[in-house]
Protein backbone atom coordinates (compact mmCIF):
# COMPACT_ATOMS: atom_id res chain seq x y z
CA UNK A 1 0.00 0.00 0.00
CA UNK A 2 2.55 2.54 0.41
CA UNK A 3 4.36 1.70 -2.52
CA UNK A 4 1.09 2.49 -4.21
CA UNK A 5 0.67 5.64 -2.32
CA UNK A 6 4.24 6.86 -3.57
CA UNK A 7 3.93 5.77 -6.98
CA UNK A 8 0.94 8.01 -7.33
CA UNK A 9 2.50 10.78 -5.43
CA UNK A 10 5.63 10.41 -7.80
CA UNK A 11 3.10 10.03 -11.06
CA UNK A 12 1.28 13.70 -9.54
CA UNK A 13 4.36 15.49 -9.05
CA UNK A 14 5.78 14.57 -12.53
CA UNK A 15 2.40 15.71 -13.93
CA UNK A 16 2.77 19.13 -12.04
CA UNK A 17 5.87 19.21 -13.41
CA UNK A 18 5.10 18.79 -16.85
CA UNK A 19 2.24 21.81 -16.63
CA UNK A 20 4.80 24.39 -15.19
CA UNK A 21 6.95 23.58 -17.82
CA UNK A 22 4.56 23.72 -20.91
CA UNK A 23 2.92 27.19 -19.06
CA UNK A 24 6.11 28.72 -18.96
CA UNK A 25 7.08 28.61 -22.30
CA UNK A 26 6.37 31.10 -24.90
CA UNK A 27 4.23 29.46 -27.60
CA UNK A 28 5.22 32.09 -30.13
CA UNK A 29 4.12 31.30 -33.56
CA UNK A 30 5.41 33.76 -35.60
CA UNK A 31 8.75 34.86 -35.95
CA UNK A 32 10.44 37.12 -33.53
CA UNK A 33 10.86 40.40 -34.78
CA UNK A 34 10.46 44.32 -34.24
CA UNK A 35 7.45 44.12 -35.86
CA UNK A 36 5.98 40.88 -33.89
CA UNK A 37 7.93 40.55 -30.26
CA UNK A 38 6.14 38.20 -28.55
CA UNK A 39 6.41 37.28 -24.88
CA UNK A 40 5.00 34.43 -22.99
CA UNK A 41 4.30 34.61 -19.25
CA UNK A 42 7.71 35.71 -18.05
CA UNK A 43 10.28 36.16 -21.14
CA UNK A 44 10.98 37.89 -24.68
CA UNK A 45 10.71 35.53 -27.36
CA UNK A 46 14.16 36.59 -27.49
CA UNK A 47 17.01 38.54 -25.36
CA UNK A 48 18.63 40.48 -28.70
CA UNK A 49 17.30 42.29 -31.60
CA UNK A 50 18.96 44.59 -34.13
CA UNK A 51 16.73 47.09 -35.96
CA UNK A 52 18.30 49.84 -38.33
CA UNK A 53 17.56 53.58 -36.80
CA UNK A 54 13.81 54.97 -36.85
CA UNK A 55 12.35 51.96 -36.47
CA UNK A 56 9.44 51.27 -33.69
CA UNK A 57 9.19 47.72 -32.02
CA UNK A 58 5.55 46.10 -31.59
CA UNK A 59 5.30 44.43 -28.13
CA UNK A 60 2.65 41.44 -28.01
CA UNK A 61 1.75 40.10 -24.85
CA UNK A 62 0.18 36.28 -25.92
CA UNK A 63 -3.36 36.49 -24.87
CA UNK A 64 -3.08 33.00 -23.18
CA UNK A 65 -0.72 33.39 -20.87
CA UNK A 66 -2.61 35.78 -18.24
CA UNK A 67 0.77 37.62 -17.24
CA UNK A 68 1.03 41.65 -17.14
CA UNK A 69 4.30 43.12 -17.79
CA UNK A 70 5.30 46.36 -17.04
CA UNK A 71 8.31 47.66 -19.36
CA UNK A 72 11.23 50.32 -19.00
CA UNK A 73 14.01 51.29 -20.28
CA UNK A 74 16.75 49.65 -18.27
CA UNK A 75 17.85 46.36 -17.29
CA UNK A 76 17.24 43.34 -14.41
CA UNK A 77 14.09 44.77 -13.79
CA UNK A 78 15.28 48.81 -13.01
CA UNK A 79 13.85 51.63 -14.78
CA UNK A 80 17.13 53.46 -15.78
CA UNK A 81 18.09 56.63 -18.15
CA UNK A 82 19.27 55.88 -21.48
CA UNK A 83 20.46 58.75 -23.60
CA UNK A 84 18.98 58.24 -26.78
CA UNK A 85 16.45 55.33 -25.82
CA UNK A 86 12.39 56.19 -26.36
CA UNK A 87 10.00 56.80 -23.56
CA UNK A 88 8.43 54.42 -22.44
CA UNK A 89 6.61 55.89 -19.67
CA UNK A 90 9.08 57.02 -17.57
CA UNK A 91 10.06 55.31 -13.97
CA UNK A 92 6.17 53.84 -14.36
CA UNK A 93 6.78 52.40 -17.92
CA UNK A 94 4.45 50.73 -20.01
CA UNK A 95 1.62 48.25 -18.20
CA UNK A 96 0.64 45.62 -20.73
CA UNK A 97 -2.08 42.82 -19.92
CA UNK A 98 -2.44 39.65 -21.81
CA UNK A 99 -4.07 39.97 -25.27
CA UNK A 100 -2.25 43.57 -25.22
CA UNK A 101 -0.22 44.93 -28.45
CA UNK A 102 1.96 48.13 -27.92
CA UNK A 103 4.31 50.06 -30.72
CA UNK A 104 7.21 51.83 -28.92
CA UNK A 105 8.16 55.58 -29.92
CA UNK A 106 10.43 55.20 -32.47
CA UNK A 107 14.50 54.55 -31.98
CA UNK A 108 15.70 57.54 -33.40
CA UNK A 109 19.51 57.29 -32.52
CA UNK A 110 22.02 54.57 -32.73
CA UNK A 111 23.50 52.59 -30.32
CA UNK A 112 22.57 49.53 -27.56
CA UNK A 113 19.80 50.11 -25.54
CA UNK A 114 17.70 47.31 -22.70
CA UNK A 115 14.09 46.61 -22.45
CA UNK A 116 13.36 45.20 -19.37
CA UNK A 117 9.90 43.82 -17.12
CA UNK A 118 9.64 45.15 -13.81
CA UNK A 119 6.90 42.50 -12.95
CA UNK A 120 10.07 39.64 -14.31
CA UNK A 121 13.30 41.06 -13.90
CA UNK A 122 15.68 38.22 -13.90
CA UNK A 123 13.87 36.68 -16.92
CA UNK A 124 12.87 39.73 -19.64
CA UNK A 125 15.82 41.86 -20.30
CA UNK A 126 15.99 42.70 -23.87
CA UNK A 127 19.45 44.13 -25.50
CA UNK A 128 18.07 46.24 -28.62
CA UNK A 129 20.73 47.53 -31.28
CA UNK A 130 19.83 50.29 -33.28
CA UNK A 131 22.49 50.60 -36.63
CA UNK A 132 22.95 53.49 -38.81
Amino acid sequence: MKKLAALILLVLIAALLVGCSLTSSNSNTGPCTAQNLTMGPSNFCTTALSLPKGSTITFVDEPDNGAIHILVIGTNGNSDTESGAPDFGGTAGHSMNAGDTWTSPPWNKAGTYHVTCTVHPQTMNLTVTVTG
